[in-house]
């Protein structure tokens, strides 16, 4: 298991984490960490476009209290498929880490 991506949010902005690789499949854990002083909303999803599809969050504005972390574990994705972040301040750090496997 090794560090598959990281990511310092723009405020509001969703964004791209982690793409799986053609012909891999993932599992991936994630961490959400708020370094800011104030409380921030988080969102996550999954999906295989350019932007999160309305079906996909799985933490939709979730409360992350000024130093703390939120975590999803064994985030199983195939190949071509996103994980998308998002933070309502631009103190949120984002970090996945996984396995890829030949799918």
């Amino acid at each position: 298991m090794g560090l598959l991506a990281t990511l310092k949010s723009a405020a509001g902005t969703a964004a791209v984490l982690y793409t799986v690789p053609t012909g891999r499949s993932a599992t991936v854990n994630l961490s959400a960490c708020n370094a800011g002083q104030a409380d921030a909303r988080v969102r996550v999803a999954v999906g295989t476009g350019d932007a999160p599809p309305g079906s996909g969050w799985i933490e939709f504005d979730a409360t992350l209290a000024s130093s703390s972390v939120l975590e999803r574990t064994a985030i199983a994705l195939a190949a071509g498929e996103r994980l998308f972040v998002q933070a309502s301040t631009a103190d949120v750090c984002f970090n996945a880490w996984g396995i890829e496997e030949v799918a």
